[in-house]
């Protein structure tokens, strides 16, 4: 969906940004920064985009009009105007430093970057880039002196590997807040946490394919668990984990989703079938899903949510039974009259 193997650096311009509560204001650069080298454009190109996943992406939202999400507004001119964009990227900056009020946040380097060469979705796109860097790590530099003799200086800078903030919008469905990938790499839980992506940003998730695939693979799991388990007399745990693997089967095996063509092949039972539409109906409208009956599989976010969804039955006897590639043939559920309880048959050839 995303192809960056021939994205290029057209403009960058590097600011600073310091903490509101401790008044420590802005460093505001005034001309664009020339990159000296291809090897600098290859180490940049490495911190700025090496830490996105591409499984989730937002849009840009404003409960009254989205021209009145501020970096929507800014991003947008610098799109339609490449001579603004230092300008606009000023803009962004002070816009970035009135939601620094957290005691906690730090203060770093402000990295505003339009770039080029992008494909996505099939299309060539362009995209501004806005990275905020944060935490320096210690670096020790070994100088050789004349002989067999070493010189050793410690220096503090950015690791490469370590983006701290950013996020890459793309230029993409611009009337509907563009599409946009986001990298946050503070712990959940934190005060602070929020202000990247909901004050700085204010974006809501884009109902994209990627979106659709996981919130429907999801949707599949809760109607086996209110419907399915509800309405059968007897379902255990292998029952419900061969429903949720024929249902994620159905999404590796297919790119596009066709609600009749998955209940035939998964839900089959024509009393299900009927249910499982009702069902969908409800959760869309409890969901604020968009009513859909039909949409392209995105097998990106299909890998992210099946990590979520593990094949093991957890026994209250401290015993744990992991099944791989679907293999749930060779596992047979029992009762055991003499003890009371019930057991697991497994078949195998021979000992790993």
């Amino acid at each position: 969906m995303i192809d960056l193997s021939k994205v290029q650096i057209q403009d960058i311009v590097i600011h600073k940004v310091g903490n509101k509560a401790k008044d420590e204001g802005v460093v505001i650069a005034k001309d664009l920064y020339e990159i000296p080298s291809d090897e600098i454009h290859q180490v940049l190109l490495k911190y700025f985009l090496s830490s996105f996943k591409f499984e989730t992406f937002y849009k840009f939202h404003h409960e009254v009009d989205l021209n009145m999400n501020e970096v929507y507004a800014y991003t947008s001119k610098m799109l339609v105007d490449r001579s603004a964009f230092v300008e606009q990227s000023g803009h962004i900056l002070r816009h970035l430093y009135e939601q620094s009020g957290h005691p906690q946040i730090k203060s770093g380097e402000v990295y505003v970057v339009h770039f080029g060469n992008i494909v996505y979705k099939d299309f060539p796109v362009n995209a501004i880039g806005i990275f905020k860097s944060e935490n320096k790590d210690v670096y020790i530099r070994v100088d050789e002196m004349d002989g067999s003799q070493f010189d050793l200086h410690s220096e503090q800078g950015v690791n490469v590997k370590k983006l701290d903030k950013g996020c890459l919008i793309f230029n993409f469905k611009a009337d509907e807040g563009y599409a946009i990938s986001i990298v946050d790499n503070v712990k959940k839980g934190n005060e602070e946490a929020a202000y990247w992506k909901d004050d700085f940003l204010r974006v809501s998730l884009l109902e994209d394919e990627h979106y659709l695939t996981d919130q429907y693979v999801r949707m599949c799991s809760n109607f086996y668990d209110d419907v399915i388990v509800a309405t059968s007399e007897q379902t255990d745990k292998k029952d419900k984990l061969m429903f949720l693997n024929t249902t994620i089967q159905y999404f590796a095996q297919h790119d596009e989703y066709k609600e009749e063509e998955f209940t035939e092949k998964v839900l089959q039972a024509p009393e299900h079938i009927q249910i499982f539409k009702t069902y969908k109906e409800t959760y869309e409208e409890m969901n604020e899903l968009p009513t859909v009956s039909q949409f392209p599989i995105s097998h990106a976010a299909l890998k992210k949510v099946k990590r979520e969804f593990k094949n093991d039955i957890r026994l209250d006897t401290d015993i744990e039974i992991k099944v791989k590639n679907d293999n749930f043939d060779y596992l047979e559920k029992g009762y055991d009259e003499e003890k009371k309880m019930h057991y697991y048959k497994v078949y195998f050839n021979h000992e790993a």
